[in-house]
């Protein structure tokens, strides 16, 4: 599952990659979304999933605010979440617990944009759920971290 799956460069890449991936959910924003992020501000897709559309695997959900339009009954369980969605704090914490819900035992949450930069609140929004005690892994020298649910 990722939330957050633009033109579907990630997803493209994982199932050209791993075939054992049975399937992969993106889930975007319609046109007309506005990030809270400034520096988000061009990153609706104008045609999202498009290079991983063609894969029988994929699977797109596209909502006027997201994932804030959905709950865990409206998506499948699964084994990874990649969050890539809106990079605000509100939009962070939203998209975790949307992943707690759905990944199974043993899955990850992995997080992208985890860059420290003010531009965003990814990094925010993770320290603080550090601090509350979760458990959230950065990946020395990249923009990622990971949660083990």
């Amino acid at each position: 599952m990722e939330f957050g799956c633009n033109s579907g460069r990630t997803a493209a890449a994982i199932l050209r990659n791993v075939d054992s991936v049975e399937r992969y959910v993106g889930v975007d924003v319609r046109p007309g979304y506005s990030f809270a992020c400034k520096v988000q501000a061009r990153e609706v897709p104008a045609v999202p999933g498009e290079l991983a559309i063609g894969d029988k695997r994929f699977e797109l959900l596209l909502r006027d605010r997201g994932t804030f339009d959905l709950t865990p009954d409206d998506l499948p369980s699964c084994d990874v979440v990649f969050i890539d969605a809106d990079h605000s704090r509100p939009a962070v914490l939203n998209d975790r617990k949307l992943a707690k819900a759905i990944v199974r035992p043993g899955g990850l949450v992995v997080y992208h944009d985890d860059n420290g930069l003010e531009v965003v609140d990814v990094s925010l929004a993770l320290d603080g759920l550090a601090d509350e005690g979760a458990e959230i892994v950065h990946i020395a020298g990249t923009w990622l971290a990971f949660e083990r649910m």
